[in-house]
């Protein structure tokens, strides 16, 4: 597996790729912060907080041991610029510290059902605004389009409506963001991009 020397582990010997391989995930996109552990492509824990992001750091201080980690798969979007920079925030920050690279996910897919349809996301961005997006877990997402509330017209097909409450589940994250390491499709921390609406 090509990692770049930057991103090489400091503690860990090589031979622990790929068989103990560990992430974490993060995502602040919503008005739920999200946290989760994958081993091997599986969730193996996760963990939910409701209301403000700033709760996300302190959450995360027994979550896991941040020395056996390889990756950080981190949420990117679209939200809002307080609620990205959070996970986004911690994600670089470790990421720096423990020399691990980063892993950039559509923050919709922490949420999406199982099944392989694709699907249209619906989420607000404030000031009457809603953003749609299409896609599905395999593909990914096309860029969030701006769209004023009363225009929208629900289309044909399953819809993922971000304005409800939603239950979290990262098993799909933990596969992807596995996947995403295994194939070299990494990020620098400094190379981070974020989907605001706001």
């Amino acid at each position: 597996m090509n990692i770049p020397q930057v991103y090489q582990l400091k503690k860990k010997p090589a031979m622990c790729y790929p068989t103990c391989m560990k992430g974490l995930i993060l995502d602040s996109s919503q008005n739920i912060s999200l946290l989760g552990l994958s081993e091997e492509g599986s969730l193996t824990k996760s963990h939910s907080i409701p209301g403000k992001s700033s709760s996300l750091l302190p959450a995360l201080k027994d979550f896991c041991e941040l020395d056996k980690l390889q990756f950080i798969a981190v949420g990117i979007g679209p939200g809002s610029y307080m609620g990205l920079r959070s996970a986004a925030t911690i994600a670089k920050t470790l990421s720096f510290a423990l020399g691990i690279p980063l892993i950039e996910f559509s923050s919709p897919l922490a949420f999406l059902p199982p099944g392989d349809e694709k699907w249209t996301i619906v989420g607000d961005a404030k000031m009457s605004k809603l953003f749609t997006m299409t896609g599905d877990s395999a593909e990914g997402f096309t860029a969030p389009k701006l769209i004023s509330s009363e225009k929208f017209i629900a289309p044909s097909g399953p819809i993922l409506d971000l304005r409800e409450e939603l239950t979290p589940l990262l098993d799909r994250v933990a596969g992807y963001a596995h996947q995403q390491f295994i194939q070299g499709n990494i990020t620098h921390a400094n190379e981070l991009q974020l989907q605001y609406l706001r």
